[in-house]
């Protein structure tokens, strides 16, 4: 088990290079059930139970917590990767040993002694285990729901998709869901996250980002600019570009 070390300096210079790498690498962040955060008690820390599908998802995340909550950023973590990329303990990241029969309950419970220590906490867990396709359907392992019995904590489900709209670059869409109680089993995890995500697919086919709220403002890519370029030699001023 490898314990989170968080730092504040370390997360205040790696924070910079995560929102920079993601202004650079995405049209933009747009976020939906943010009401959903005011539904959480301040009493009690949470676990957020999300999907995994990118390299990004843990720094999504982090930025996600840090910006727009008002609470502390912790993510479990598979050890191997943790032990490769140390640093990421100073943002938070505690180690999940995946590879031994019963290895992760050591992690689990370093992470719920992080909850029980302060309940201003928010502490991720990548519900499937490991990477896989969107499109393949959420199995809940048991760890998110162990790990919120041990700290008591509310559970806060949450979808991840990056999705090439009308630009050249993808575009982040993060649903959250309302919270569940600490002693929803995994089943029930897994059947709200498929609820939410094929919720969050069917409205990006009916109105793309309309109505989300843009936590990453959009960025012009390659195809705005040569508009913006083509309306500027035609005369136009800047203010009438849409």
């Amino acid at each position: 088990m490898i314990p989170a070390r968080k730092s504040a300096l370390a997360d205040a210079v790696l924070g910079r290079l995560i929102t920079r790498g993601l202004r650079k690498a995405f049209h933009a962040f747009y976020a939906d059930g943010l009401e959903h955060l005011a539904a959480l008690d301040p009493a009690r820390p949470v676990v957020g139970c999300c999907n995994h599908t990118n390299w990004w998802d843990g720094f999504v995340l982090r930025e996600f917590t840090a910006h727009h909550t008002d609470r502390a950023f912790y993510i479990a973590m598979e050890e191997k990767n943790l032990r490769r990329y140390f640093y990421l303990a100073w943002l938070g990241a505690f180690g999940v040993d995946l590879e031994s029969p019963g290895g992760a309950i050591g992690g689990l419970r370093h992470g719920a002694q992080l909850l029980r220590a302060a309940p201003d906490r928010l502490a991720w867990v990548f519900v499937q285990g490991r990477l896989l396709a969107p499109s393949v359907p959420i199995e809940a392992k048991p760890g998110a729901s162990f790990f919120a019995r041990q700290s008591k904590a509310l559970l806060l489900p949450a979808i991840l998709r990056y999705v090439w709209l009308a630009e050249s670059r993808p575009s982040i869409f993060l649903r959250l869901g309302a919270p569940l109680e600490s002693d929803t089993g995994p089943e029930r995890i897994a059947a709200v996250l498929n609820a939410q995500a094929a919720a969050l697919d069917a409205d990006l086919v009916a109105r793309g980002p309309a109505g989300w709220v843009a936590l990453l403002p959009p960025r012009r890519s390659i195809n705005r600019r040569w508009d913006y370029f083509v309306h500027r030699l035609r005369g136009r001023s800047a203010e009438s570009f849409e």
